[in-house]
């Protein structure tokens, strides 16, 4: 298999911009009323954050990953700065505050692969603003946002100047745009969504950010958000893309859940890796199902993402419908050549098993 370093060679690099924390995880049975205690038999600690989810399956992908955020000058903070950084992400970027600790989520996960999330952005929302010459940007193709980059006001204006300076020097913008600000602050995401090439969003985030009732009337209000290109996530059931005026509904790929941490950022990371490589929009949007998928078939995000050859392992493993086995066959040779894997690379089933 090529190693990292030598995809990344042919890559132009990624700004990623969000937050950075600690999880901890823990698999639950049950959920114990208000009052009640509930122990668990072991509990498991990962990197995360939207913004270090994304920026480590970027890197996963081979894709030179410079990381812009900010953690507690605290043990949580080394420990989020070392495992970025042992996964080849620039981190020189990442501030480190004593004005807040790091961010810090727990992260119960139900029998059904279910998460829900507890805890403290802390330090994400201390961020301070870059040199004045704007140097995380230098050499960047791509920036990518998230939408939690705007609930703090001062964290917004940061993000608001770094988007101006992004397309002064040509460089294409991605907002994926998160439930909390979707609810919280739908009008300034849809004043950022105006200024940025791609715009990735969940189905619900769509309904709550429009302000609509019905998915097809989410839909249509999304279309004219201004994105070049649109992305709507569906979760189990694939996602969407707009093209040519018209959404493209893209299958799914049905996989044993175990935790749902961390399968948008992958979603995103993968449709922004294929998109940089200028693949076709149906291939990155079916690549992008087949890395949440993958994603979700693992308990906890961040450095224990799946890579390529797990993705590619969950693609030559699966049946589509007659109209999308053709790309579907496509990204097996695609991501075979970029990684030098053999033709029989993912074939024997393994921890995907065949899907219908």
């Amino acid at each position: 298999m090529a190693d990292a370093s030598q995809w990344s060679a042919r890559l132009a690099g990624l700004l990623v911009f969000g937050d950075i924390n600690v999880d901890i995880l823990a698999r639950v049975e049950h959920f114990a009323g208000l009052g009640g205690d509930h122990l668990v038999p072991e509990l498991a600690q990962h990197c995360g954050g939207v913004g270090a989810n994304t920026a480590l399956a970027l890197a996963k992908w081979g894709v030179p990953v410079r990381l812009l955020g900010c953690v507690g000058r605290d043990w949580l903070g080394e420990l989020a700065l070392r495992f970025l950084a042992s996964a080849g992400i620039d981190v020189s970027f990442v501030q480190q505050t004593e004005r807040a600790m790091t961010g810090l989520m727990f992260i119960p996960v139900s029998a059904d692969g279910q998460r829900t999330i507890f805890g403290s952005r802390g330090a994400n929302a201390a961020l301070l603003p870059p040199d004045e010459n704007w140097s995380c940007l230098a050499g960047i193709e791509g920036l990518h946002l998230v939408g939690y980059n705007f609930l703090s006001p001062p964290v917004a204006e940061i993000c608001g100047r770094l988007i101006e300076e992004a397309r002064g020097r040509g460089v294409w913008i991605a907002l994926d745009v998160g439930m909390a600000p979707s609810r919280q602050i739908p009008q300034i995401i849809l004043e950022a969504a105006r200024k940025v090439d791609i715009l990735v969003a969940g189905l619900e985030e769509a309904v709550a950010l429009t302000g609509k009732r019905s998915r097809d009337e989410a839909l249509i209000a999304l279309e004219s958000c201004g994105a070049r290109e649109i992305v709507v996530k569906l979760g189990e059931k694939g996602c969407l893309f707009l093209e040519n005026r018209r959404w493209r509904e893209v299958p799914p790929f049905p996989v044993a859940t175990v935790d749902t941490t961390g399968s948008g950022d992958a979603f995103a990371a993968a449709f922004l890796c294929a998109r940089l490589r200028r693949w076709p929009a149906a291939e990155a949007a079916l690549l992008a199902n087949a890395a949440g998928a993958a994603a979700a078939a693992v308990l906890g995000a961040g450095e224990v993402m799946p890579g390529p050859a797990e993705i590619l392992q969950l693609l030559a493993g699966s049946c589509l419908p007659d109209a999308w086995e053709p790309t579907r066959m496509q990204l097996l040779k695609l991501l075979r050549e970029e990684w030098n894997l053999p033709a029989s690379a993912g074939t024997s089933g393994g921890q995907y098993g065949t899907h219908a």
